[in-house]
């Protein structure tokens, strides 16, 4: 009795489990859509970097069919883990807006290079800086310093934080960094009634309110030549309404700062492949008693490019991993599109045509043509030939399946 009691409770843990799997295939089977627009239509779905203060965030806009939405930042969650792919790292993005506007999320992959050590802090005729008696003066004055500027004192994630002048002390006195150098910071009020501050910035702090010098504790210490500031990225996107009841889902590739494209590659001949990796949302739903499955996944990506008097570029997304980690026996074809001359991937290389379609296979069955593919290629190396590329994709498999996702891929050697 008791053998049949406790297989009688996983059976019903059992019927519990499928019954939530089903309802959630189901929601976010209605939400995925392919990414449209630029988010001021009423239908688009759309995602890219924010602006100005918010440069650092992923900022969504999605219509309700009859409304254009409002966009909505994202800020990076310092305390989630997303695993990089393919050498591109990964970070969850979170927002739960004020009101009955429910919550967001999204995982960004970015091609992000490596930190390598650089010259001397002292040394300024080889990229270092100039001191004077020990010090960088005046950091207040550099506009570009805000990003380099760092200290354990400066915690506040917005506005302005203030440090008094001690009792019987002409200067307060922060240890920090500067450019990844530990030191201290010295600040001089401007006068009695006014405190030195930090300030948040776009990136980094501005210190206001005095005379700010920066001391190393090494004047030799080895600067770190950090990446460049602008990066290409993509990911997915979801939003879950305030009641769980709706999801909205979709995929995004962007560039963070000033884009360089790619410019020129009419007169590129031969061939190249790119690998990197992919990740997005997928559903399937079922009501007759077939598969129901839905989550994020991960993915392979590959696309090979033939240069020449047309620019044409075909693609694959295999070895897909599901929400639970295990591996999906599916693939997606991306259909052969054109390349444009300064980079776009569509159905006739223009940035804003729609995209050739997919082919998604799913355990050697492959469904008809649906939904469409976009990219981008990026950063010409010195033989013209683009080194990066991203891109979105849409697919669907019959009535039963949908995915929307997002890729990133290197230039073979």
């Amino acid at each position: 009795r008791a053998e049949m009691a406790l297989m009688a409770m996983e059976n019903e843990a059992a019927m519990e489990a499928a019954a939530a799997m089903a309802a959630t295939a189901a929601k976010l089977y209605t939400g995925i859509s392919a990414p449209t627009g630029d988010g001021t239509g009423a239908s688009d779905r759309f995602a890219t970097y924010g602006a100005g203060d918010n440069a650092d965030d992923i900022a969504v806009t999605f219509g309700d069919g009859t409304n254009p939405g409002t966009a909505v930042n994202l800020s990076e969650d310092e305390d989630a883990t997303v695993a990089a792919q393919h050498g591109w790292e990964g970070m969850m993005f979170t927002a739960e807006p004020t009101g009955d506007a429910g919550t967001y999320e999204a995982v960004v992959y970015s091609h992000v290079g490596e930190s390598t050590e650089g010259a001397k802090f002292n040394d300024s005729a080889n990229g270092g800086y100039s001191l004077t008696d020990g010090s960088i003066p005046n950091v207040t004055t550099v506009t570009d310093y805000a990003g380099l500027v760092a200290s354990p004192s400066f915690d506040q994630s917005a506005g302005t934080k203030t440090f008094e002048l001690p009792t019987n002390t002409v200067a307060v006195m922060i240890p920090g960094s500067f450019n990844g150098v530990a030191g201290t910071y010295g600040c001089t009020p401007t006068d009695a009634n006014t405190n030195c501050a930090a300030t948040v910035a776009a990136s980094g702090f501005t210190l206001v309110g005095g005379t700010w010098a920066f001391t190393p504790t090494d004047p030799e210490a080895r600067l770190m030549e950090t990446p460049d500031a602008n990066y290409a990225s993509y990911g997915w996107w979801l939003h879950k309404s305030e009641d769980g009841s709706t999801f909205t889902a979709s995929a995004f590739h962007a560039y963070k700062g000033t884009d360089p494209g790619t410019v020129g590659i009419a007169d590129l001949r031969g061939s190249a492949t790119y690998s990197g990796g992919a990740a997005g949302k997928y559903a399937l739903s079922s009501t007759t008693g077939g598969t129901n499955d839905a989550g994020h996944f991960t993915a392979n990506a590959m696309l090979e490019a033939e240069f020449g008097d047309t620019h044409m570029i075909s693609g694959t997304i295999d070895n897909f991993v599901g929400a639970d980690g295990e591996a999906r026996d599916w693939s997606v074809e991306l259909k052969e599109s054109t390349i444009g001359d300064e980079g776009p991937i569509s159905s006739d290389g223009t940035a804003t045509a729609a995209g050739n379609q997919t082919v998604w296979t799913m355990g050697g069955t492959a469904a008809d043509d649906s939904g469409a593919w976009t990219g981008t290629l990026r950063e010409q190396g010195s033989d013209g030939v683009p080194a990066i590329g991203t891109g979105t994709f849409y697919s669907e498999f019959g009535r039963d399946g949908k995915m929307v996702g997002a890729f990133g891929v290197n230039l073979d050697d």
